[in-house]
């Protein structure tokens, strides 16, 4: 079987049999050479950092964001190329194993030290849904002369790298994968959900389960009420998040910070502020967007005690990224952002409380359409936002 990076659970497509993937500490892959006349040449597989995810930049202003997919190399050898271009996003990576023929270079620069250049700068900087795995590129020696082990082209190499020589006696690394049967912990059902899904949920027993820690998680879900011929349900973290300097744990702390023409009245400020965000990822700018405008809404979902018909998108955003993105979305829909941003960069944001909350959305043409807050999402973005 060939998993794309995505993915969270393997599935055979003949027995269909489910597992859960795990792992730790982060996801290791390489690609296979492809130059069959250097067949006969040493091959060498060199580690490079890999970092994909969104990236808002927060300051006393509008949430600067981008979509980043860069890699570096984690070995000091100047003539080797510095990144892999485009081939992390071209090239079917493949999960590291034992039996792989060839040496392997050991990463000379840490895990820490990628994270700490790729966030330097004077900007506070929160990424959401990233992934931070290592590739070993290939490459063939001959004596003096390297060549790329997927395009057979020839490295040039520089004398300010005095130690040219790729081969080494490390052998694949020990990476080992390891996996937990897709089944209800509770009842023992086959467990529901897409192969690229961090919750599952089992129709038997009516429960939901979070994939943490390597073990399986049991979660409040709760809908919105919807009509019977729903085809999709949405995911959104619910979270109730507790500060420590700022005010916005009520409903009336909300509508000051948005500036709502609105009347504060007694039962504002009794009832609680939950953020509502995406449990999936998108473009920045609309997951943004998105989290502003439910939030702002103060939905009220209920609980069932039957699944909603219709399909789940995938939950792809994890529970403490999500809490990572309740900063971004806050300096979103303030209005005084210098003064909530004075506050803010001082927080030490903690869970309180937390649920997944779907909604419901229907086909048209090319959107999915929410009809009680009036917004829609593109497929395209659906299906870009599985892809980061």
């Amino acid at each position: 079987m060939v998993l794309n990076e995505t993915e969270y659970i393997i599935e055979c497509n003949f027995c269909r049999t489910r597992n859960i993937i795990h792992t730790h500490p982060y996801p290791c892959f390489y690609m296979e050479p492809r130059q069959e006349k250097y067949a006969n040449l040493k091959i060498a597989y060199v580690p490079y950092w890999r970092f994909k995810g969104l990236e808002f930049t927060l300051g006393n202003k509008p949430p600067g964001f981008k979509v980043i997919d860069i890699s570096c190399l984690a070995v000091n050898k100047t003539s080797m190329p510095p990144t892999l271009g485009l081939r992390s996003q071209t090239q079917r990576l493949k999960f590291l194993h034992k039996d792989i023929q060839g040496s392997f270079l050991p990463p000379a620069i840490s895990r820490k030290e990628i994270l700490h250049k790729i966030g330097e700068s004077g900007d506070i900087k929160v990424h959401i849904g990233e992934i931070l795995s290592l590739i070993f590129m290939p490459f063939f020696q001959d004596k003096e002369k390297i060549y790329d082990g997927l395009t057979g082209n020839l490295i040039p190499m520089q004398s300010t790298d005095p130690n040219s020589n790729l081969t080494a006696n490390k052998k694949s690394p020990n990476y080992n994968l390891k996996f937990t049967p897709s089944i209800c912990p509770n009842c023992g059902w086959d467990l529901k959900g897409e192969t690229d899904s961090l919750v599952l949920h089992c129709s038997n027993c009516i429960s939901f389960w979070l994939i943490r820690n390597k073990k399986l998680n049991r979660i409040k879900a709760m809908f919105s009420k919807a009509k019977s011929d729903i085809p999709m349900q949405m995911p959104f973290w619910q979270l109730q998040i507790e500060f420590s300097n700022l005010k916005c744990s009520t409903r009336a702390h909300l509508i000051q910070i948005a500036n709502i023409p609105k009347i504060i009245k007694k039962e504002d400020t009794q009832q609680v502020l939950y953020f509502y965000i995406p449990a999936f990822k998108l473009n920045p700018k609309l997951f943004l967007r998105i989290g502003k405008q439910i939030t702002l809404s103060m939905i009220k979902p209920s609980t069932t005690q039957n699944i909603p018909h219709g399909n789940f998108h995938p939950v792809d955003l994890p529970l403490d990224e999500g809490v990572q993105a309740v900063a971004p979305v806050l300096m979103n829909l303030c209005t005084n952002k210098n003064d909530t941003w004075k506050i803010l960069k001082r927080e030490r944001l903690k869970l309180k409380s937390y649920c997944l909350v779907y909604m419901p959305f229907h086909a048209s043409g090319s959107e999915y359409i929410q009809d009680t807050l009036g917004f829609s999402i593109q497929k395209n973005s659906l299906k870009f936002g599985r892809q980061l």
